[in-house]
């Protein structure tokens, strides 16, 4: 249990295996902590975390699932970036932000599901996702960051939050599954190239 609260805490060096479990009463992940641990299975995180730093567990090809606790706070800048085997991923209800290419590049990933408090979500946060089709987060995001969804080729959507603010550039280019989506009436800044190389037939 020490060691495992040093490398949740520190980070490490050396082969961590196949399955994790990251103990109770650890608050925090850090930076780097289980970066491409390329052997890394499985990992059980604690009803205690809080935060993961950034780039925690990026490059863990052989990452199959993540289920993020309930009260986590605070999810680093490309925290499971390149996690290439990752199917689906839940987001807690404590979570607001998804921030920059948090998810980018997971090739397998499928299904994001919870995120109901998600207001922003991120630049390239899931860019790359090219077999995600359902992002549960999307249908109460706000704040929609440049590349966010950039080559999600399988993504599909038929509305934004009536409260939408921003949606940046490319933030759906070449999602080719899209062929209609419902924007709301009023939008303060919605970049001309949102939607560039989609099937939009309406927006």
């Amino acid at each position: 249990m020490g060691e495992l609260l040093d490398i949740a805490v520190r980070g490490c060096v050396s082969d961590v295996g196949e399955h994790v479990v990251v103990p109770e009463g650890v608050t925090a992940i850090a930076d780097g902590a289980f970066a491409r641990q390329k052997a890394l299975r499985t990992i059980e995180l604690p009803s205690t975390l809080t935060s993961i730093g950034e780039e925690a567990f990026i490059g863990c090809s052989a990452l199959e699932r993540v289920v993020l606790p309930e009260g986590l706070r605070e999810l680093g800048a490309r925290a499971f970036r390149n996690c290439t085997s990752l199917a689906s991923v839940h987001i807690p209800d404590s979570l607001e932000v998804i921030s920059d290419g948090a998810f980018s590049q997971c090739a397998r990933l499928e299904t994001v599901t919870g995120g109901a408090n998600v207001y922003g979500i991120c630049a390239e946060a899931f860019a790359g996702c090219k077999k995600l089709v359902t992002c549960e987060p999307l249908q109460h995001a706000v704040d929609i960051g440049a590349q966010a969804f950039n080559w999600c080729n399988a993504l599909q959507l038929q509305a934004f939050p009536d409260e939408m603010v921003y949606l940046g550039e490319h933030a759906f280019r070449h999602c080719v599954a899209l062929d209609g989506v419902r924007m709301p009436v009023q939008v303060e800044y919605l970049a001309d190239n949102a939607f560039e190389g989609c099937g939009i037939a309406s927006a």
